[in-house]
């Protein structure tokens, strides 16, 4: 007998033990693939694959997720004023500050008549760390019962913010960067798009860092004769350069595919800084690859070959 007690006693200590694991790991927050932020979702909610944020199909709802730079906080907040989300269709029914580990922030919430049905829809602009957090929770009306303010807000101040490794970054890319060449990754999408910088800061004066912009472009084949007018077309409006002026255009081959280089020089357009700019285009039958660099001039001669070996690193995967 007492052999039976003593063991039912480390049986009921050991599931005691088991939910306070499982309690400690459910405690953790869930950070989708590619995402600074997290939270510990609702129940029944899961990351999503189709977008930043988590999903629950069978109540017909989701949370969506942004992140900013911190500087946007105040900026977004004016957009969750009453007045403005009534003219986007949201009758406001609830505003509440939400305190955070590390700051605070605002939820707003209410319903919102779309196409003859009803839909209850909640958003929290949050600063915390080094970054402002945009998440929109959306449900039909009839989930609002269980899926409660009360339960969103409980999820929402589990809000978490981390450094995402580069390798995540590239992971929802549809081609593969094998060499980075000291640059980092800043931000990317699942549309193909990336930036990369040479420096510490995420953001920066364009001419403050060394800047690479990739982008992808789906339509129709660019037919040879036409490739150097579209490529010019292109580097004419990188963004914060004026006075654009080409000092060489050239057709060439990059990884076995027909491209186009172009070098440019120009001034930064806040500061007036000299700056240079490349731009390779790999042609392809369904679309076009494109890669921009913006570097102020005095770095220039370092910078270029780094660049070369980031454009011979990119390998097509789809």
């Amino acid at each position: 007998m007492p052999f039976v007690t003593a063991a039912r006693r480390i049986v009921s200590a050991a599931f005691i033990l088991a939910g306070t694991i499982a309690t400690a790991f459910a405690a953790d927050p869930v950070f989708p693939t590619n995402s600074r932020v997290g939270i510990v979702p609702p129940a029944g909610f899961t990351a999503s694959q189709r977008f930043m944020g988590f999903e629950n199909p069978q109540a017909s709802a989701a949370i969506l997720m942004i992140t900013m730079p911190a500087e946007a906080y105040a900026d977004v907040e004016k957009t969750l004023a009453d007045d403005k989300l009534k003219t986007s269709g949201i009758t406001v029914a609830k505003r509440e500050n939400v305190p955070l580990k590390d700051g605070s922030g605002v939820y707003v919430a209410g319903t919102r008549e779309q196409e003859g049905a009803k839909r209850y829809e909640a958003v929290m602009v949050a600063k915390t760390g080094d970054v402002t957090a945009l998440i929109s929770v959306q449900m039909i009306e009839a989930s609002h019962a269980t899926l409660t303010d009360a339960i969103v807000i409980d999820a929402l101040k589990t809000l978490a913010v981390r450094q995402v490794p580069d390798a995540e970054k590239l992971s929802i890319l549809p081609y593969k960067v094998t060499q980075l060449s000291g640059f980092r990754v800043v931000r990317t999408a699942g549309d193909g798009s990336a930036i990369l910088t040479l420096g510490p800061k995420e953001v920066a004066p364009i001419a403050e860092q060394p800047l690479v912009i990739v982008g992808i472009a789906g339509g129709h084949e660019v037919k040879a004769e036409d490739r150097e007018k579209f490529a010019r077309q292109f580097i004419t409006s990188a963004p914060g350069v004026k006075d654009i002026k080409i000092t060489r255009a050239e057709p060439m081959r990059i990884a076995q595919m027909a491209g186009h280089e172009i070098v440019a020089e120009g001034k930064e357009t806040t500061g007036d800084t000299d700056v240079t700019l490349v731009q390779w285009i790999r042609f392809g039958q369904t679309g076009q690859m494109q890669m921009l660099s913006i570097v102020k001039r005095s770095a220039w001669n370092e910078t270029f070959p780094k660049l070369r070996a980031i454009r011979d690193g990119i390998e097509l995967t789809r």
